[in-house]
């Protein structure tokens, strides 16, 4: 192999030992926060992967800074997966209302859901441009995508026009937050993954019959 050849490799395995750097960095921090939470050190993240802590901050200048790298990782790109089903889909509204439902609970039950939560509700104002990364990328744009589905079918006759939309696609919501505050340790408990997909399924059945079409008179 010539100089300039092996030369041409060096930025390229350099690259490559960055990213696995990064991955085990992000890998670590993601374990720590699902055992301690957000209170979780940058030096316990490096002990964790048996490098200094500076070495941490050569990838991560912050702790925020590696928290939003998580966040983007476990919320805010499978959010934009979920997103692209819902824009891609024309098919009725249950079919979507479904896809919307296993989405968000998967990415609950891959996004440390009970860390977001927490940092989301109780962290906003140390935080603001992180819990304000979740309400928008996240939840926002999940509100918005609903929204325009909820308009579509009122237009359609597929859902009864209601003086606010707004008011729907908040009822529609509540049960995922539900679910959402259950995995962070809060409200009724729940007996884990498939007590959640049976009321969200009990869930969307009477959200369609209470919104859907109103029967023919004597149907």
């Amino acid at each position: 192999m010539t100089t300039a050849a092996q030369g041409s490799e060096v930025p390229e395995f350099r690259s490559a030992r960055a990213d696995l750097r990064r991955r085990q960095i992000l890998d670590a921090a993601r374990r720590l926060v699902s055992e301690k939470g957000f209170g979780c050190r940058m030096d316990e993240v490096a002990a964790a992967i048996g490098v200094t802590k500076p070495a941490v901050y050569r990838y991560f200048p912050g702790k925020d800074t590696l928290i939003r790298a998580m966040l983007e990782e476990d919320l805010v790109v499978p959010t934009k997966a979920l997103v692209a089903r819902i824009d891609a889909y024309e098919g009725p509204i249950r079919g979507l209302l479904e896809i919307f439902a296993e989405g968000t609970l998967s990415i609950q039950e891959n996004g440390l859901s009970r860390g977001y939560m927490a940092l989301a509700m109780d962290e906003a104002q140390s935080r603001p441009d992180v819990a304000g990364l979740i309400r928008e990328n996240v939840l926002g744009v999940s509100v918005m995508r609903v929204a325009q589905a909820f308009q579509r079918s009122m237009a359609t006759g597929e859902l009864r026009k209601v003086e606010d939309p707004t008011l729907l696609v908040r009822l529609f919501f509540a049960p995922f937050m539900q679910i959402a505050l259950v995995r962070g340790g809060f409200g009724v408990p729940m007996d884990g993954p498939a007590a959640y997909r049976d009321y969200v399924k009990f869930h969307i059945d009477a959200f369609l019959r209470a919104f859907g079409p109103v029967p023919p008179s004597g149907a």
